[in-house]
């Protein structure tokens, strides 16, 4: 997997003028033969906050142009019912570590907080392993199914 464009997050830039374009997609994919692609088309590292708003015709050109699966960094920032419309217009990985982070770290604060006598960490991790594993349950039907909340 590459990428390709400035995906921005983490101190790095995120505007139109910095997405991916079809064009070098194509030819960075025929010089490279890499497997994927990460592509720049209106996400960006680390958000905290679903308001991205992606470009998704320009999703549909780079897929036709590029022939790899492309590859989505940044969509914890992305809403449901927007990454539900990239996976149509092409994107086949969709990357949530930033949102799988916030729902453990939340769920973990949450027990904590209810109970400030917890010393042993198998009392607050069990809840928010079990968190996650039914937001990725969530999350796989939302991309695999088009299900959103």
């Amino acid at each position: 997997e590459a990428e390709l464009g400035r995906i921005g997050g983490k101190g790095g830039a995120h505007t139109p003028g910095v997405r991916t374009d079809p064009g070098e997609a194509a030819g960075f994919v025929s010089e490279t033969g890499v497997d994927a692609l990460a592509v720049a088309v209106g996400s960006e590292h680390a958000m905290r906050e679903r308001s991205a708003s992606l470009d998704l015709g320009l999703i549909a050109r780079l897929a036709a142009s590029t022939g790899v699966p492309l590859v989505l960094h940044g969509s914890s920032g992305v809403a449901d019912e927007t990454i539900v419309q990239a996976v149509a217009a092409g994107m086949r990985k969709i990357n949530i570590g930033t949102h799988v982070g916030r729902v453990f770290t939340d769920t973990v604060r949450a027990a904590l907080v209810a109970d400030e006598s917890l010393i042993d960490p198998r009392a607050f991790l069990k809840p928010a392993r079990a968190a996650v594993a039914t937001e990725v349950e969530r999350m796989l039907r939302t991309i695999t199914l088009g299900e959103t909340a």
